[in-house]
């Protein structure tokens, strides 16, 4: 059929498709959009695109019972894909074609989701009685052309439309569901890309993603000791998603213990071949890896023991900003010895450390800290503290502070870190690595 073309590109502001191939879907045949991951072929196809902090969705509603009224058509489908998910109420531009009998009502306006501006525009068909939508939801213009390309390949066949077919109203399907953080992305020199979703950092690379979920303490702690960690937790986060009819378990014999599972998959979702495995890393509580890729070759091409995997942790980082920040924050540490006799066993003495931390970050600019330690030794206690105000700045990856230890200005590597419920704030002084501080929000 004739194509009409969308543009958007006037509104805005300054597993892996890798070749097309033929889709039969409803009443339609299509092309794969090249480079995208199909993540729902069931009441819709649904395509997508992440690239850095940049995407695109594509969606082919079913054919369905229209009104028999192009404009009553477009009404409903913008109702349904634009205002009820991402409460655009009414599009900023509108122009009606008609190509080989069908009507073409297309609109798109801005809307903005976490932040983020994006542009969703909608294409109804209409004919007679029958329509259908195509709908995308985009942030960057680069995508207009793939979107394009995408439209020209769906040839509906109105032989095979059931007249049964009702409409399906669209929920919020923007890529995850993002942590409330000003910059919930980051581009890392290697080609990995994270983003930190509400359930979990999510990692991609070419064609192969990886899940850093979040240490969950109610999950540990419902895990039965005769139940093996791999087992449980694939039970968690990969039976729901995946089948694998033949899982291995790690079985060497090494030290710290190496909790480790894989097998080839099909996803539940999509119906795609694909190679799936967890790695559970104990560190304050279980941090399940999920990795999924093509195959296994591409899988140990890149991970060739369980234990490379990781240093996949590494990438939960996100930038700072101020407004991520103001507030209250809090951290410490501590820890002890004990000390016996040699030759009798007899306990001798003890020897235990305390320490506190606390930052306040103001919205003007200004920032107060507070440290307490308590050192015991034996029978003798010393305690100590330091308390500074200043002035604070901060970039991406650095926090400046004014006047903290004999007047001078600290200047700190600084990140986020996604973790269940929100997340904590990792400071480093420059000038003496060993200075850390793990705060977490208090208020």
């Amino acid at each position: 059929m004739k194509t009409i073309l969308i543009s958007a590109q006037f509104l805005f502001l300054p597993f892996i498709i890798l070749a097309q191939s033929p889709l039969q879907f409803d009443i339609f045949s299509c092309k794969a959009p090249v480079g995208y991951v199909l993540k729902d072929n069931k009441e819709k196809l649904f395509f997508e695109k992440i690239e850095g902090s940049t995407y695109c969705q594509l969606y082919l509603w079913k054919a369905v019972n229209g009104e028999s009224d192009p404009e009553k058509d477009f009404e409903k489908d913008w109702n349904n894909f634009a205002v009820t998910p991402y409460q655009v109420n009414a599009p900023e531009t509108k122009e009606v074609n008609i190509a080989d009998g069908w009507t073409v009502t297309n609109g798109a306006a801005r809307g903005t989701y976490n932040n983020i501006q994006f542009v969703i525009s909608i294409s109804t068909y209409s004919k007679g009685a029958v329509t259908y939508a195509i709908v995308s939801a985009i942030n960057d213009k680069k995508y207009l052309t793939g979107v394009n390309q995408f439209i020209a390949t769906v040839d509906p066949d109105l032989k095979k439309f059931k007249p049964g077919n009702t409409v399906v109203k669209s929920t919020n399907s923007q890529p995850g569901q993002l942590m409330s953080m000003s910059k919930p992305s980051t581009n890392f020199d290697d080609g990995w890309m994270a983003r930190a979703l509400t359930s979990y950092v999510q990692l991609y690379k070419s064609n192969t993603e990886i899940r850093l979920h979040y240490v969950d303490a109610a999950l540990d702690d419902a895990k039965s000791n005769m139940i093996d960690a791999p087992e449980y937790y694939w039970k968690q986060y990969i039976e729901p998603y995946f089948t694998v009819r033949q899982p291995e378990k790690w079985s060497g014999v090494q030290y710290p213990v190496i909790y480790f599972m894989q097998g080839a998959a099909t996803n539940k979702q999509t119906g795609a071949s694909c190679f799936v495995a967890i790695k559970i890393v104990y560190n304050g509580g279980a941090r399940p890896i999920v990795v999924i890729c093509p195959d296994q070759s591409s899988y140990q091409r890149q991970f060739a023991h369980p234990n490379d995997l990781d240093r996949m942790l590494s990438y939960n980082k996100f930038a700072v900003t101020a407004k991520d920040i103001i507030g209250n924050w809090k951290g410490g540490g501590g820890g002890g010895l004990e000390y016996y006799n040699a030759y009798t066993g007899n306990y001798m003495s003890s020897h235990t450390l305390s320490t506190t931390d606390e930052f306040t970050f103001n919205g003007n600019g200004t920032y107060s800290s507070r440290y307490r330690s308590a050192n015991i030794n034996g029978g003798n206690a010393q305690f100590g503290g330091q308390d500074f105000k200043g002035k604070f700045s901060c970039t991406d990856w650095q926090l400046s502070a004014t006047n903290r230890f004999r007047g001078v200005t600290t200047n700190f590597n600084a990140q986020l870190i996604a973790v269940k419920g929100g997340f904590l704030l990792f400071l480093q002084d420059k000038a003496n690595s060993s200075m850390q501080y793990t705060l977490y929000r208090s208020k």
